[in-house]
């Protein structure tokens, strides 16, 4: 099981229930325009199961990329949503040189 506070910065999810047993609140949540989730929960966010998404993203971790210049091939090993809704991909796990989706075009997936 995938908790709440399993997730990391980026990382988007489903399924946030909040209601337990006999429908009873486990807690509030508002999110603002910017897509900024607040509230309060009832229950630690390790208590809290989700699902994490990754078939919405424009690239997941696994994905072939081609560069559209370049021709460059390469596997995203790391993914993430920046708070404008656009995605950052990097092919080290540590993120240690960061590519936007802009002018590279999945091409294949790898399981890693």
């Amino acid at each position: 099981m995938t908790a709440l506070a399993d997730l990391t910065a980026g990382q988007a999810f489903t399924h946030l229930s909040l209601f337990g047993p006999a429908e009873a609140a486990g807690g509030t949540a508002l999110m603002d325009a910017a897509g900024v989730l607040t509230g309060q929960l009832t229950s630690p966010a390790a208590q809290i199961p989700v699902t994490v998404v990754t078939q919405f993203a424009q690239v997941s971790a696994g994905d072939v990329l081609s560069n559209n210049d370049t021709g460059e091939t390469v596997v995203a090993r790391a993914v993430t949503v920046q708070p404008d809704g656009s995605y950052q991909w990097s092919s080290s796990p540590s993120r240690g040189v960061v590519y936007k989706t802009a002018g590279w075009t999945v091409i294949g997936h790898v399981s890693l």
